[in-house]
């Protein structure tokens, strides 16, 4: 019995200082990272992909570019055809997406929280889907 009570006790004591301990640790943060509960909700983000710089990196024009695409070709096909292959249009569209994004953070549009969520959770399908999908191609 009284080695039930001194386990009881001890397990109550630890118990009691990790809860202590816990709420120390839990205000720390929540003065720490204050501005990420004082963020403006919803923020949203739409990159909206420049057509002509497109053609520029892809060395095409205009025109034959909508032939292609009009003829089912994705934008890695098409780019693959001039010896472009896909990471380096990844690359390519996450650089003008980061630019974007900069631009957006810096005149207020977004927090640097959104910033990060949409790099690391959403820039590289958003990308691949991108490159990947034509609504014209019939296979």
């Amino acid at each position: 019995m009284k080695r039930m009570f001194v386990f009881a006790l001890l397990a109550f004591i630890t118990l009691n200082l990790s809860v202590d301990a816990a709420g120390v640790f839990a205000n720390k943060n929540n003065e720490e990272f204050k501005d990420i509960y004082e963020r403006k909700l919803p923020q949203t983000f739409h990159y909206k992909y420049d057509y002509e710089n497109l053609y520029k990196f892809l060395n095409i024009t205009e025109k034959e570019y909508k032939s292609e695409w009009n003829n089912g070709k994705t934008i890695s096909e098409i780019a693959e055809k001039r010896e472009i292959y896909p990471q380096q249009l990844i690359f390519y569209f996450a650089e003008k997406q980061f630019e974007a994004l900069d631009h957006a953070l810096n005149n207020g549009e977004i927090d640097r929280y959104f910033y990060y969520d949409y790099a690391i959770s959403f820039m590289e399908s958003d990308i691949i889907e991108f490159i990947n999908r034509n609504p014209n191609n019939k296979k």
